[in-house]
């Protein structure tokens, strides 16, 4: 957690630094405010002792954020953002245009909504231009519960898995194809532990989620 405050408050005074610029030597003279919508898919991957026998998973992500430039270069982009990772991705099919689990499978699969704000550094460019980021991201969601198919008395049966709360870094790396385009990679790693601990039933290991994707983005 203190590491996560020390992100934040350097974040934070980089764009009230850049934000002081701007109000003394104008705004910026391009275009201020960018919508942007995003989609992805990628690799979702868990660490920990529970983590390794679920990876590699998959991940799949829609957002948007209003990208607002505070001089030629910065920017801080907030937004929202839906992510769905399936754990265990070589044990699932497809079947009649649903993705399901083999028989009897227990996988790790979380489903959140996030809100983020990126703080993104423009490198000056006349056509293929790059945008880097970083920023914090406060999720919730659901995992949905145990299911031991082998012994359907077990006691962790229907217990919940993951907490509802995460908090997230988000590096990313953005390259801008004309006036509208985007193509490039993002991460979400996970900063805090997401299993929830059952002593009584010898789940005792923490978990922590990461996903990184290829993103598709469109500007207006």
């Amino acid at each position: 957690m203190k590491k996560l405050i020390t992100i934040i408050s350097l974040l934070v005074a980089i764009a009230l630094s850049n934000t002081a610029w701007a109000q003394e030597k104008g705004q910026w003279n391009g275009k201020r405010f960018e919508n942007i919508v995003q989609i992805g898919s990628g690799l979702y991957l868990q660490n920990g002792y529970y983590g390794e026998m679920n990876n590699p998973g998959g991940a799949m992500r829609l957002s948007y954020g209003l990208d607002t430039r505070l001089n030629e270069t910065w920017s801080v982009m907030p937004g929202i953002g839906l992510t769905y990772m399936i754990g265990e991705i070589s044990h699932h099919h497809w079947k009649s245009g649903v993705l399901l689990p083999e028989y009897g499978a227990d996988p790790d699969n979380y489903a959140c909504i996030d809100v983020f704000s990126d703080i993104r550094y423009h490198f000056k460019a006349d056509r293929l231009r790059m945008v880097i980021g970083l920023g914090p991201a406060l999720s919730y969601g659901d995992g949905g519960t145990y299911y031991i198919d082998a012994d359907p008395s077990d006691p962790l049966n229907q217990c919940d898995k993951f907490k509802h709360f995460g908090v997230w870094l988000r590096p990313s790396v953005m390259f801008e194809f004309g006036r509208h385009f985007k193509l490039g990679f993002e991460g979400n790693l996970g900063l805090n532990n997401m299993r929830i601990l059952y002593p009584e039933y010898h789940v005792v290991n923490t978990n922590r989620f990461a996903n990184l994707m290829v993103v598709a983005g469109f500007g207006f």
